[in-house]
């Protein structure tokens, strides 16, 4: 999901009706995308995690009591 928002493609993602990596693998042509090896490379700047972090934060309903990477990246 945090490569999807990082790729500004969350409305298509939406649409699609796919899992996130079925998503990535089919429509964004990233094969790797569940290894560790791709997303260590694709998030290699910490900036770009963060950003797509934050992004995850906003668009997710989150329920109370429940935490996401952001509170992470806060503490």
């Amino acid at each position: 999901m945090l490569i999807i928002l990082n790729e500004d493609k969350y409305k298509e993602f939406k649409k699609s009706g796919k899992k996130p990596s079925d998503y990535c693998k089919e429509d964004l042509r990233m094969s790797g995308v569940k290894s560790y090896k791709f997303v260590r490379e694709y998030f290699s700047n910490a900036d770009i995690l963060l950003d797509a972090i934050k992004k995850y934060h906003e668009i997710s309903k989150i329920r109370k009591g429940e935490y996401t990477l952001m509170d992470l990246v806060n503490t």
